[in-house]
């Protein structure tokens, strides 16, 4: 139940222009899959049966590819993998990548991030994948803080609606406050720029 709770909440979070996108696709699949289909029936009229299931797969190709160029324009509302492309080039030897939110919504990150990352504010208990749970991955926000301090450069992870909690938080203490990039529904901080 929580895996499609976070997609229908990402599917309503996607701003109108991105489902506006869409639009011309639909005339496109619709027009293909009309004329193959009516294709299709006159081929089954002639004994054609071969030609009419030709006809009737041809139709199904600009579907395809209309799924396709819609998984392409919301997959960053599903997947963390544009973050993870972004940050992994920029993390060094000691820098860290910290995760606000639940392991599920994370899980991305274990495929497409080159390092281990940390969650903030999580359950330890309650987020466990499988088995015993790596105590070493899950922070609080003191512990955020103190790393945010030391030089080495720290990404911080969180979902747009808790941007304002976390500049808050930081230009109390440190009096800076770096947004580098967003995608989907989430916002990259670092300590450096």
């Amino acid at each position: 139940m929580d895996a499609r709770w976070t997609a229908w909440k990402a599917l309503q979070e996607m701003p109108v222009t991105t489902w506006l996108a869409f639009r011309p696709l639909v005339p496109i699949f619709g027009a293909s899959l009309l004329s193959l289909s009516l294709a299709a029936l006159y081929f089954i009229s002639k004994q054609r049966e071969r030609l009419a299931a030709i006809a009737l797969a041809a139709s199904m190709i600009p579907g395809g590819l209309s799924m396709l160029e819609a998984v392409a324009q919301i997959a960053p509302y599903f997947s963390l993998a544009d973050v993870a492309r972004f940050l992994n080039p920029r993390l060094d030897a000691r820098g860290d990548t910290i995760f606000e939110g639940p392991f599920d919504d994370s899980s991305s990150l274990m495929f497409y991030l080159n390092r281990k990352f940390f969650l903030v504010n999580q359950n330890p208990q309650k987020e466990t994948p499988i088995g015993k749970p790596p105590i070493d991955i899950f922070l609080n926000e003191a512990a955020v803080l103190e790393r945010w301090g030391q030089p080495s450069a720290i990404y911080l992870i969180i979902e747009e609606s808790r941007a304002a909690y976390w500049k808050r938080i930081l230009t109390a203490h440190f009096h800076i406050y770096h947004q580098l990039t967003t995608s989907g529904t989430y916002v990259v901080l670092s300590n450096q720029l």
